[in-house]
C-alpha cells in the first residue's frame, strides 16, 4: 500500500490539474480519450519498469538500466536527461502551489498570470521545504506519504465528484463539435500532456533498493498505473462537462482559448461560483502539488545518487547519513538546485510551457 500511495500520489498533482486543461484546448472533449490512450501506452513502460526493477533494485535503477544494456555513453545521455526531467518538476509543483495561494494572496502574481518577485520567492520557500520530509528516512518518509498522500487523493476524488455533480453539463461533449472537434490529430497532440502526468510510476523503481519485498514492486507499479489512470479520467470528466462557456467569456465550442480564459488554477477558477466546492478546491490546489513535489525530489536525489555510483558525478552524491540512511548531500544539492531553477523559472509565460520542456526530458530519459 506504500507503494501504490507513493506512486498514485507521486502522479496525481499538477497533471491532473493543469494538464487537464491543457489537453482540452487541444483535444476539447476527446481529451478524455488521450488520458485513456496515454494510461495503455504508459502501461507498457511500466510493465518494463516492473521486471526490470525486480532483477535490479536499485536507487535511482532506471537512470542506472541503460549503463548494463547498452554502456557508459548511452547511460550518460540516459541520467541527465532524468535529472533535467526530475530538476522540473519539484519547481512546477513548487510555483503550481504558488497558483493556489494567489486565491489568498494577489500579489504573488502578475496580471497575465507570472510569479511576482514575491510569487518568485514564495515558489523558493516551498521548495525547500521539501527537504525535511526527504531527510528523516525512508521510514519517516513512507509513513508521511501513505498517510498526507491518502488524504491528499481523498480530497481530489471528491472535488472531480464535486465539479461533475454542481457543473456539469452534457452538451459540452456533444453539441459543440462533437467529441472530436479537432479530429484525431488534436487527441494525439493532448497525449505528450498526459505524459507529464503518468511519469509518476517512475518514482517506485527509484525507491526499489529501500523496498522491503521486492517482488511487490511489480504489482505496486501496474496498480499504480490502472489507479492514476482512474483518477485522470475521472477529472478530464469533470472538467470538460464543468465548463460554464458564458461564465468563462467564451463563445461555446472555443476549446482552443480555454486555457486563456482560466489563466489561474483550472479547478479553482471554475468552482467560484460555488462556495464550498471552491474551499475544496484551493485544498487540493496547495496540498496536491506540494505533496508531488516533495515525492519527486526525493526521488530525483536518487537519481543523482545513481549518477554518483556510476561515476558521473562527483562520488560525494552516493555519501549516505550515518542515521538516516538517506543520501545527504544529493539530497542537499538537489534542493537548491531545485530552489534556483524555481526562481529562474518563475517569470516564464505559464505553467503548461514547464510542464511541455518537462516532458521533453522524460521522453529523452525513457527511450
Amino acid at each position: 500500500m506504500d507503494l501504490i500511495i507513493l506512486g498514485i500520489s507521486g502522479a496525481v498533482g499538477t497533471g491532473a490539474l493543469f494538464s487537464t486543461a491543457g489537453m482540452t484546448a487541444d483535444a476539447g472533449p476527446a481529451a478524455v480519450l488521450a488520458w485513456i490512450l496515454g494510461g495503455i501506452f504508459y502501461l507498457f513502460i511500466g510493465l518494463t519498469y516492473s521486471e526490470i526493477s525486480m532483477n535490479l533494485p536499485e536507487a535511482g535503477g532506471p537512470s542506472r538500466y541503460s549503463l548494463y544494456s547498452h554502456g557508459k555513453l548511452t547511460n550518460l545521455i540516459n541520467a541527465m536527461s532524468d535529472l533535467v526531467w526530475y530538476l522540473f518538476i519539484p519547481p512546477i509543483e513548487a510555483l503550481a502551489v504558488v497558483e493556489g495561494l494567489t486565491y489568498f494572496f494577489p500579489s504573488l502574481l502578475t496580471p497575465s498570470g507570472t510569479p511576482t518577485l514575491l510569487g518568485g520567492i514564495v515558489g523558493v520557500v516551498l521548495l525547500l521545504l521539501f527537504i525535511p520530509f526527504n531527510y528523516f528516512g525512508v521510514k519517516a518518509f513512507g509513513r508521511s506519504t501513505t498517510s498526507i498522500g491518502s488524504l491528499k487523493l481523498i480530497f481530489y476524488i471528491a472535488l472531480a465528484l464535486g465539479v461533475m455533480g454542481v457543473f456539469f453539463s452534457a452538451r459540452n461533449f456533444v453539441s459543440y463539435g462533437g467529441v472530436t472537434p479537432f479530429g484525431l490529430a488534436g487527441m494525439f497532440t493532448a497525449i505528450p500532456l498526459a505524459m507529464f502526468a503518468f511519469g509518476g510510476i517512475r518514482v517506485i523503481p527509484d525507491y526499489a533498493e529501500e523496498t522491503k519485498d521486492r517482488h511487490k514492486l511489480s504489482s505496486a507499479i501496474i496498480l499504480t498505473v490502472i489507479g492514476q489512470t482512474l483518477i485522470y479520467v475521472l477529472f478530464a470528466v469533470a472538467f470538460v462537462g464543468g465548463i460554464n462557456w458564458t461564465k468563462i467569456s467564451l463563445t461555446p465550442g472555443e476549446w482552443s482559448n480555454v486555457t486563456t480564459a482560466l489563466p489561474g488554477n483550472p479547478f479553482v477558477d471554475i468552482s467560484q461560483a460555488n462556495s464550498a466546492l471552491l474551499i475544496l478546491a484551493l485544498i487540493v490546489a496547495i496540498i496536491g502539488p506540494f505533496v508531488t513535489g516533495y515525492i519527486y525530489l526525493g526521488a530525483g536525489t536518487r537519481v543523482l545518487f545513481a549518477m554518483g555510483r556510476t561515476g558521473i558525478v562527483t562520488k560525494l552524491m552516493k555519501q549516505l547519513h550515518s542515521t538516516y540512511s538517506i543520501p545527504v548531500w544529493a539530497l542537499v544539492v538537489f534542493g537548491i538546485v531545485g530552489a534556483i531553477i524555481t526562481f529562474l523559472t518563475s517569470p516564464i509565460p505559464t505553467i503548461y510551457s514547464l510542464i511541455s520542456d518537462a516532458v521533453v526530458a522524460g521522453y529523452l530519459g525513457s527511450l
